[in-house]
């Protein structure tokens, strides 16, 4: 197999080449949510999962017709012990060693970076599950996917239970906002974004830390890749600290499908049901603003109770179960 880099946002035809497995491999890799727009796909092909610098890659069979893909996401502020891989093989090329020899390449370049470690998840009970197995990768924490139906009932609901926080959220104040963060409140949003550190996580990944500079970079990379994002936050009215933050992404290729991103509270102001206000919150803005909206997904780690009940009161349903993975790199680079 030839495996050649290329960039996502300039070869359409790699990248089409890349999609066109995704879509073929759903039904077996995820089948409970569906197959991301091509659109959407180049936005994370091309800008990654967070502020990563990421490299894409296509492998191609002895006659030239692609069999695999895989990308990477080395990052630079932090877990620079750590690599993050995506293998992907197209469903009639599965069982000849072309995962093998992408997951080999994946972690060479991750081991020429300085990475101990390379981090990857698999749907549980997926292909993706048993060639993680296979290939020698160590289990990690368990991830749950849950997904929240958007109906008749949903502005109904969360004004409801925006009501119940409310008494035990004097002294704070809602503020919502579509788009890039407003300056006044940048600070306050990074101490949010820091403070998720203390949420459950994979033992090998490092939470990051945030500052001005990483927040206006996340979000160029959002503007970049065609998304529209909504923020909820909570704000101490004697101080005018942010307390709490929801934001929610959609974007114009898949109006009908949200992505939750971050839900924090900072340590000094829980207690105060403030993660409950801003999820409700952000619901009656969402059925404002986005009215194809019918469905929103969340991840949380299993372990992660308070938030897991949050999210069940608001509606969403266990759709599937997620396995961190951790290869190490240099028994990982010589199976190729």
């Amino acid at each position: 197999m030839r495996i050649e880099r290329f960039d996502p946002l300039t070869d359409d035809n790699r990248l089409r080449a890349c999609h066109r497995m995704a879509v073929r491999g759903q039904p077996a890799d995820d089948p409970n949510v569906p197959a991301m727009p091509l659109e959407v796909f180049r936005a994370f092909w091309a800008y990654g999962f967070a502020d990563h610098p990421a490299q894409a890659w296509l492998g191609s069979g002895d006659d030239g017709e692609p069999v695999g893909a895989c990308l990477l996401e080395l990052p630079v502020r932090d877990n620079r012990a750590n690599g993050f891989g995506l293998v992907l093989v197209a469903p009639r090329a599965r069982g000849r060693g072309h995962g093998t020899a992408l997951l080999a390449h994946l972690a060479g370049q991750s081991a020429r970076a300085g990475r101990k470690r390379l981090l990857s998840a698999t749907r549980v009970g997926s292909p993706g599950e048993a060639f993680a197995t296979a290939t020698g990768g160590s289990m990690g924490m368990l991830d749950v996917r849950r997904t929240l139906r958007i109906d008749a009932g949903t502005r109904e609901l969360a004004a409801r239970l925006r009501a119940e926080a409310a008494p035990y959220a004097a002294g704070y104040e809602l503020r919502c906002w579509a788009g890039s963060t407003p300056d006044d409140l940048a600070g306050g949003v990074c101490a949010v974004h820091t403070a998720l550190g203390d949420a459950p996580h994979d033992v090998a990944f490092e939470p990051p830390g945030w500052d001005p500079a990483r927040l206006a970079e996340v979000e160029e990379r959002r503007v970049a890749g065609g998304f529209r994002w909504y923020s909820a936050a909570a704000i101490e009215a004697g101080s005018g600290e942010v307390a709490a933050l929801t934001q929610v992404n959609v974007h114009p290729a898949q109006p009908d499908w949200g992505e939750q991103a971050i839900t924090a509270v900072t340590r000094r102001h829980r207690g105060h049901r403030l993660g409950l206000l801003v999820k409700a919150a952000m619901l009656e803005l969402l059925t404002g603003r986005e009215p194809a909206l019918t469905t929103i997904v969340t991840y949380n780690a299993d372990s992660n109770e308070h938030m897991v009940a949050i999210n069940e009161r608001l509606g969403y349903r266990v759709s599937d179960y997620f396995r961190f993975w951790e290869h190490d790199t240099e028994a990982a680079r010589r199976l190729g």
